[in-house]
């Protein structure tokens, strides 16, 4: 597996490995990556930011995490939750200003059966 980076402002495989080396203009200046966290690890993590899951910005947070792990899930070879994960995530795209959270934390329940049964 790759190496991984979890700040706040991103959450996935480290896009700089991916290209032979830093990318032109990169920001970076410390390297934030390390091991990829667990699938389960990630997904207790992704819940914790539910709470946060509130309003334009919040939300697009929220979808840029569900995006990482996904990856990470497609990584594991885990097609079910790879589905489950996307659906849901499509599904907050077109959720407008809506409050969603709740529905999140039930789809969230929903995947962690599939990975614990």
């Amino acid at each position: 597996m790759s190496a991984w980076v979890d700040q706040q402002s991103y959450f996935g495989p480290d896009r700089r490995r991916q290209r032979g080396g830093l990318r032109m203009r990169d920001r970076r200046s410390d390297n934030l990556a390390g091991r990829p966290p667990c699938l389960r690890t990630a997904l207790r993590q992704l819940r914790l930011r539910v709470i946060d899951a509130y309003g334009p910005s919040g939300m697009n947070a929220f979808i840029q995490r569900t995006q990482g792990v996904i990856v990470l899930a497609e990584q594991h070879r885990e097609a079910e939750v790879v589905r489950m994960l996307s659906s849901m995530s499509a599904q907050l795209g077109r959720a407008g200003n809506r409050d969603a959270r709740q529905s999140i934390y039930q789809y969230l329940d929903r995947v962690a059966e599939k990975i614990n049964g």
